[in-house]
């Protein structure tokens, strides 16, 4: 599609403990459509994020983006194809995300308790920080996680 952005991140190629320069390898691709972009300026501003992990021959983790119009409809923002979740992965979907999806002030980004994500967003250059933005944490995740913490204890 026109206009799309994708960003994508490859590494060199080593052979024998040397750089094989006519080679790379995919590394991690972030990408969204310009339809997306243009929705969420008439949705909620808030955006929740979170991640899975592919099973497969790779076994790569999908970065998901996504955000909630006037109905409490469901709007896919922004995807991400990393090798992982950590701090550098979700740094790098939030940067981009920041960048080419959601550039307006005053955005909730809503999660779950992720290491990575909370300190992705709290990187100075990130552009997450407040009062351009807000974070919330997602009360199912909470909810599951108070369940497991206190399972079988009376109350």
């Amino acid at each position: 599609m026109p206009s799309s952005v994708a960003v994508l991140k490859t590494s060199s190629v080593r052979v024998g403990g040397q750089v094989d320069e006519g080679s790379t390898y995919f590394h991690r691709l972030f990408w969204t459509f310009p339809p997306y972009i243009e929705v969420f300026r008439y949705c909620k501003p808030l955006v929740s994020v979170d991640g899975t992990q592919l099973y497969g021959k790779y076994g790569e983790t999908l970065l998901v983006a996504i955000a909630y119009d006037g109905n409490s409809n469901i709007i896919p923002i922004a995807f991400a194809l990393v090798e992982g979740e950590n701090a550098e992965l979700w740094s790098f979907f939030l940067s981009h995300l920041r960048q080419h999806a959601t550039p307006q002030p005053g955005i909730l980004v809503i999660s779950d308790r992720h290491n990575g994500i909370k300190a992705a967003l709290k990187a100075a250059d990130a552009g997450w920080l407040s009062p351009t933005a807000y974070r919330a944490f997602c009360i199912r995740h909470v909810a599951a996680n108070f369940a497991l913490s206190f399972k079988g204890k009376d109350a």
